[in-house]
């Protein structure tokens, strides 16, 4: 839940900008403050929140560290217009298509009726 809540504050946020980036960062600070930091450069740029979730996730699983966190964060670098995003389908992935098309009606919703219009179940978590 808390890793959706992030990918979806990253890609609001780049959204407004009208930016996307390449390299999705997560950032994990333990307790005792040491901190972990894993990224991963993605082929294309993105700013869909769907995408940086499965990055995130991803990221988050090949680390195996142990817990408790103190802090987890997603970041987005590398940046470029957004107008270069999320451009090729994934063969391997046949639902992300569906997905973004999903992405961009619930961001049409959310500009129309304010933030709290639509909320997926994995952010209440």
């Amino acid at each position: 839940g808390h890793l959706w809540r992030l990918a979806e504050k990253v890609s609001d946020r780049a959204k407004a900008k009208d930016l996307a980036g390449r390299t999705v960062t997560l950032k994990l600070k333990r307790a005792n403050f040491t901190l972990v930091t894993r990224r991963h450069s993605l082929g294309e740029p993105t700013q869909s929140a769907d995408r940086l979730y499965h990055e995130a996730r991803a990221l988050f699983d090949a680390a195996r560290e142990p817990g408790p966190f103190r802090l987890i964060g997603i970041g987005l670098s590398d940046l470029c217009p957004a107008d270069e995003a999320d451009r090729m389908t994934d063969l391997l992935d046949p639902g992300a298509a569906r997905r973004r098309k999903a992405e961009a009606a619930t961001d049409a919703i959310r500009a129309r009726f304010g933030r709290d219009a639509i909320i997926k179940g994995r952010a209440l978590r």
